[in-house]
């Protein structure tokens, strides 16, 4: 969990256009307020598109006795799943690479998009999944280049001060700096452990060519 709340960073964003700060969230705070919540759900949304340590997962799933590969229920701490996608190669009997992709629901399901279903043959499937952090919920760095974003837009489409937009890229470019450095120490990657080592580990003529065992995962 991150220092910053969402009402310190709206502060920031009316601050930061010259407005007064507000107590609470409430919908009696006003319309400057619901705009700025707005952005700043608007520009978290685009920072944790990417894959963040703190919200991507990879792990390796089977499917429940339905055929079903479950993604999880939103909890607490998420907003939801925004992407999804297999790591592990599987094909389909003429030998297509399975595409799959997240289908909406409570809880949401792994879609298999090659073949237009959500039922899934036995097997395991690595997939990395990327989740929809509520703010607080996000470490420090990140709330701060999404706090940075957000804040410049405010100002544009409320005061579109040239000087004050200079200030705010600035100090942009450095939160995203900062975000950028601890992330990539947070997920320890190198050369021979990635998601893209993985995958290309995975990919013809690497591995038997056998359909049946491809499509349960097995090479």
């Amino acid at each position: 969990m991150g220092y910053l709340t969402k009402l310190d960073a709206v502060n920031q964003m009316l601050l930061a256009a010259g407005e007064s700060l507000v107590a609470d969230l409430n919908e009696a705070s006003g319309i400057d307020t619901g705009i700025s919540e707005f952005l700043l759900d608007q520009a978290s949304l685009e920072y944790q598109l990417r894959g963040l340590a703190n919200n991507k997962i990879i792990k390796t799933v089977q499917p429940d006795a339905q055929g079903y590969i479950l993604l999880g229920y939103p909890n607490t701490d998420f907003g939801g799943v925004l992407d999804a996608k297999l790591l592990s190669l599987h094909q389909t009997e003429d030998g297509s690479a399975i595409v799959a992709r997240v289908q909406e629901g409570n809880p949401p399901k792994l879609w298999n998009m090659t073949e237009d279903t959500d039922v899934w043959v036995d097997g395991d499937y690595r997939i990395e999944q990327i989740n929809f952090l509520q703010y607080d919920q996000l470490d420090t760095n990140s709330q701060r280049t999404i706090l940075s974003a957000a804040t410049r837009k405010y100002q544009l489409y409320t005061q579109a001060d040239p000087a004050v937009d200079n200030y705010l890229a600035q100090r942009e470019m450095l939160d995203r700096m900062r975000s950028r450095a601890n992330d990539i120490s947070a997920k320890q990657r190198t050369i021979w452990a990635n998601d893209v080592s993985y995958a290309a580990g995975k990919r013809p003529p690497y591995f038997g060519t056998d359909p049946a065992a491809i499509r349960r995962g097995l090479i």
